[in-house]
């Protein structure tokens, strides 16, 4: 796993994590990853209040600790998961003009009071409804919301994991729409995450799939980062190996990292990360 960059990793500032981010800094160091960039949530849907939790001064007063801590063997980025951004913009704006972030992620979390990523999604309805609602949510965020790199793609697969068993989801029948979210995409400068939770949860395709990552590369999608969505030590850098594989297959050479909100590139080398 030598070399490899995980730009997603969640600590005990997020309320639905208890990793102190000393853990998961020593847990990349001791998996060889180089690069990391914390994204801790920050949730604006209001459909569960406790989520709202993140307190952005101590957050980068610990991130910055770290990187004193940690910096001569561990490169780490003050990154942010903005969930449904789209929806506050007011709120998220706020938010991000508040710091220096490195990194934001923009995510959906929540769609018509019901969390994507759990069965209770489907609990009213049939997989092909779900879909198209959560695909047209979906493009409102990537047109207008303030992100860096779209999160977990299509997270909704987590949902219809649990509720019908599905461990891959084939999304030809939903290219257009599909397409349409990329191109967004691409005309804003924004990148994709390939995010591999699910690699881990029992699911056989990360989010997004290799199809979904070749129809970014075919609209002149360029911007791709890797991300295991950590919510333990143990997980930091899970299937980061897998997803650059996957970027690769895609027709990607080149993986993003970020600075000031800057991306900045590396070359692939056959599934790995040669040092800068």
């Amino acid at each position: 796993m030598s070399g490899l960059l995980d730009y997603h990793v969640h600590t005990s500032f997020s309320n639905d994590c208890l990793t102190q981010m000393a853990a998961a800094c020593e847990a990349a160091i001791s998996r060889g990853i180089r690069e990391i960039a914390f994204a801790d949530h920050c949730d604006f849907g209001g459909f569960d209040p406790s989520l709202n939790t993140l307190q952005v001064p101590e957050y980068l007063a610990e991130i910055g600790r770290c990187q004193r801590a940690y910096g001569q063997r561990l490169t780490i980025r003050a990154g942010i998961e903005v969930g449904e951004g789209h929806c506050f913009p007011d709120e998220a704006a706020a938010v991000l003009s508040s710091a220096d972030f490195d990194y934001v992620l923009g995510s959906l979390h929540w769609l018509n009071n019901l969390p994507l990523w759990e069965g209770r999604y489907y609990a009213d309805q049939p997989l092909d409804e779900g879909l198209e609602a959560y695909f047209a949510e979906l493009a409102e965020l990537a047109a207008s919301a303030d992100f860096d790199v779209l999160a977990h793609f299509d997270i909704v697969l987590r949902a219809a994991y649990q509720t019908f068993g599905y461990t891959v989801l084939d999304y030809q029948p939903y290219e257009d729409r599909i397409r349409a979210i990329l191109r967004t995409l691409v005309e804003r400068g924004k990148g994709l995450e390939v995010n591999t939770a699910t690699l881990r949860r029992g699911m056989g395709q990360p989010n997004p799939p290799l199809q979904v990552l070749r129809w970014y590369r075919d609209l002149g999608g360029e911007i791709v980062t890797l991300g295991s969505d950590a919510h333990t030590a143990a997980s930091v850098g899970g299937r980061l190996e897998t997803a650059g594989a996957l970027a690769q297959a895609a027709g990607f050479t080149r993986l993003a990292c970020f600075e000031h909100r800057k991306p900045i590139f590396v070359e692939i080398a056959e599934g790995r990360l040669p040092a800068r």
